[in-house]
């Protein structure tokens, strides 16, 4: 029933944002509202699932961090008042035409089972009453402090370039430098360290999932398309030399 109950309230925030986007013409309010959704849904286990309740507040604890961080960035960089939407969105308007609306919506709605279903993994963990902290819970919390670190110092590197830069080359400041996407890797880290944090077993699906999607779908494959559209040959050189995921040394 509880896991019912948080799949229902997820689809009708969906749906609320799919409404609240048509008064806004800006599309990718559905991006910050999976990030605030996926803390809430870990709050909601934490609460209801009659586990230990202190470990795991403190899982859940360490996804709202992250939902806070991230969901500001997003909102900073995609919606706050005057940005334009995102080109991905303006891409589907054009390609889906007359019916935009109608799968938008079905798409808001893919968004609620997705979060649902990266946080649902975790359901064993929030049910486990047995008491206390263990080398798992250590070794989780500190996978997630080294991502979390890392995401965030790799997102303010590139936006400090993003500022200086009045040509748009190439960003290989700082993490930029080793990797060309040390944002998802340490992204990818901190979903690890949760998994970590409660124990393996069926959570391990969520960031195998998140690298999958990465790797393969939705992250480095179109961002590395733009990428090589706006910047060209700047972007190949780059490519030669520098590591697309784990962050390491130049090639020469």
């Amino acid at each position: 029933m509880i896991l019912l109950s948080a799949l229902a309230i997820c689809c009708l925030w969906m749906a609320l944002l799919w409404l609240i986007q048509r008064f806004t013409g800006n599309a990718a309010v559905v991006d910050l509202g999976w990030t605030l959704s996926v803390p809430f849904l870990h709050f909601y286990f934490a609460w209801l699932g009659g586990g230990d309740l202190g470990r795991g507040l403190a899982l859940a604890a360490m996804v709202c961090l992250w939902g806070l961080r991230l969901g500001g960035h997003l909102f900073w960089t995609r919606l706050r008042p005057g940005m334009p939407e995102e080109g991905r969105y303006q891409k589907l308007r054009d390609e889906w035409g007359d019916k935009f609306q109608s799968r938008l919506f079905l798409f808001y709605q893919a968004q609620a089972l997705a979060a649902f279903a990266l946080v649902a993994v975790f359901w064993p963990f929030y049910r486990d009453a047995s008491p206390g902290l263990g080398w798992t819970q250590v070794l989780g919390s500190l996978l997630f402090a080294l991502g979390f670190a890392g995401v965030s110092l790799a997102d303010a590197q590139l936006a400090q370039f993003k500022k200086r830069s009045t040509h748009g080359g190439v960003c290989q400041d700082g993490l930029w430098n080793y990797s060309r996407h040390p944002n998802y890797f340490f992204e990818t880290m901190l979903w690890f360290g949760w998994a970590t944090f409660a124990g393996g077993g069926w959570s391990l699906l969520a960031p195998l999932t998140i690298l999958h999607l990465v790797l393969n779908v939705t992250g480095i494959p179109p961002t590395e398309e733009q990428a090589l559209r706006s910047k060209g040959d700047a972007y190949r050189d780059y490519q030669r030399t520098t590591s697309a995921f784990v962050p390491w040394f130049k090639k020469s």
